[in-house]
């Protein structure tokens, strides 16, 4: 599905990697020295990696691919740890909305990762490489 000739799953992608932004300045501009260096670069990769998936930079693609899997990951350990602590306190059926939660975010990211290896987004990427008169041969 395109919305204004972009595939829709790369703008839900640009969200997602922008949404990445708010939590990470008000985190930069709350601590200092190196932390805050950190921070600020983490905001201004994932607002090229916003910007890239809109002008289908293929960098961007494999940072968004890159930012997935880290939040796989973490989601994934915090997951859990939260499932074991519950499951060690005795708290039986109380966890299920927080599973849920990882679940569903879990689920998000194993989408994104496999729309961004699909051969369709690939050609999406490859078509800023291709210029019109490229592929007639010149006499």
């Amino acid at each position: 599905m395109l919305v204004k000739g972009r595939p829709l799953g790369i703008l839900l992608l640009g969200v997602w990697c922008a949404a990445h932004t708010i939590p990470l300045s008000l985190l930069a501009l709350d601590a200092s020295g190196a932390k805050a260096f950190i921070a600020w670069v983490l905001v201004i990769g994932a607002l090229l990696a916003t910007v890239g998936l809109l002008v289908r930079w293929r960098i961007a693609r494999y940072l968004v691919v890159l930012q997935v899997a880290v939040h796989a990951f973490l989601f994934t350990v915090a997951g859990w740890a939260f499932l074991f602590v519950a499951l060690a306190w005795g708290l039986h059926a109380s966890e299920a909305a927080v599973v849920g939660f990882f679940f569903a975010y879990l689920s998000f990211t194993f989408w994104a990762f496999m729309y961004l290896f699909y051969p369709d987004v690939a050609d999406y990427f490859e078509e800023s490489r291709s210029f019109p008169g490229a592929s007639q041969a010149t006499a």
